[in-house]
């Protein structure tokens, strides 16, 4: 790896971590560059590192993220470990991993297609104070009919995300799975929602069929960005044919990082701090 584009936000700390960066990339014969590089390198939070992988994800090449955020699930290094990062640079030993994109194709009324892709989730939400009502297909066949606020999709590195405070399942992020969280199901004598995630293998299609779509607008969001503002008539969802390297330093040890990350946690937000 010669050529390094470095994506980051404009907090503080960032900058001065990408100055660090550059001496240190420029030290062991690193070339900067703003197209065709052979590695992304993210300095941020959970948020940057996920722009950055909608913004470059096409491109095929690896990324790896330097934790400048509070939090800091996808951005695996620390200020703590930087040298060791260049030195692993520098004498190539590290470990590319592989993550599956999920792929959402909507349907407008008016008859327009459009598709975005995520690293983390799909969330399908109802935007009107009714319920969101959808008949739900899997791989074609007719599954449930669902009404309630709506649906989280998420690939088992993003089911620590928005999906596992909403009720889904902590999933290994090497599983071939992905998930279907169900948000607020409305169960009544009448209604029978899908009301519990479910785990469903990576070849699984699903589609959506929105009841009452020219009346009652839904938004779909990708990974927290807003796809846009239509009327949504029919949502599929499916795994991408693309997905996304993630460079890590070793072995990487899924159950110590959420033991640290999610269980123990290293970071404490209060009323009082300034967000």
């Amino acid at each position: 790896m010669k050529q390094v584009l470095i994506h980051q936000n404009y907090k503080q700390e960032s900058m001065a971590v990408r100055k660090r960066l550059e001496e240190q990339l420029n030290r062991i014969g690193m070339v900067l560059v703003e197209e065709d590089p052979d590695v992304i390198i993210v300095i941020g939070g959970d948020g940057t590192m996920l722009s950055a992988i909608r913004q470059y994800k096409l491109l095929q090449k690896p990324f790896v993220g330097i934790n400048t955020g509070t939090l800091g699930f996808l951005p695996t290094i620390t200020i703590e470990n930087f040298d060791r990062f260049i030195n692993a640079l520098h004498t190539k030993e590290y470990d590319i991993h592989h993550y599956p994109l999920i792929k959402v194709r909507a349907k407008t009324n008016s008859g327009e297609y459009i598709e975005e892709y995520a690293f983390n989730e799909i969330l399908i939400k109802h935007l009107e104070p009714k319920l969101m009502e959808a008949k739900l297909f899997m791989n074609g066949r007719p599954f449930n009919y669902f009404t309630g606020d709506g649906f989280i999709i998420t690939t088992p590195m993003g089911a620590t995300g928005y999906g596992i405070w909403a009720g889904g399942v902590a999933t290994h992020s090497e599983l071939p799975v992905y998930q279907l969280i169900p948000i607020h199901p409305n169960d009544n004598s009448i209604n029978r929602p899908l009301k519990m995630p479910m785990i469903i293998p990576l070849d699984t299609k699903m589609k959506f069929e929105i009841i009452k779509s020219l009346t009652r607008d839904i938004m779909i969001a990708y990974d927290g960005a807003k796809l846009g503002n239509h009327s949504i008539a029919e949502i599929e969802i499916s795994i991408a044919n693309i997905d996304v390297k993630v460079l890590r330093m070793g072995e990487f040890d899924y159950f110590e990082y959420f033991k640290k990350k999610i269980i123990d946690k290293g970071e404490l937000r209060t009323i009082n701090e300034e967000l």
